[in-house]
């Protein structure tokens, strides 16, 4: 499976993003692809700790099972970009209506984050 397969058929994908010390955290997230491209948001806006994790490195590795997707992340910020970000949570994930809540709302559209394989 390709990484685009990955976030594609995924409903929750697992993140790892290295703490400080070099140590390695795997935490379960959201992720939707809009035209063949993958995105993540922080449900918990810039308070998530792996968000804060992933601003500071600039990249992050997707854990599937044995399978290991290596990316580079990229903020994004323009609205259209975020309209159909929006619109592929709630379609991706249209039965979990509280917590999809989260992901449309002001603090998690600004956590937007390209993601952009590296292998």
């Amino acid at each position: 499976m390709t990484a685009i397969d990955y976030f594609t058929r995924t409903d929750t994908v697992r993140i790892a993003t290295e703490r400080r010390d070099g140590g390695e955290v795997v935490t379960p997230i959201w992720a939707v692809v809009v035209d063949g491209v993958p995105y993540i948001r922080s449900a918990y806006g810039p308070e998530a700790k792996w968000y804060r994790r992933v601003q500071r490195t600039g990249d992050a590795t997707f854990v599937d099972g044995p399978d290991r997707y290596p990316v580079t992340i990229e903020n994004v910020d323009d609205e259209e970009t975020n309209a159909e970000v929006d619109e592929a949570y709630r379609t991706k994930y249209a039965g979990e209506k509280e917590a999809l809540r989260r992901m449309v709302v002001p603090p998690a559209r600004a956590c937007t984050m390209r993601i952009t394989p590296t292998a």
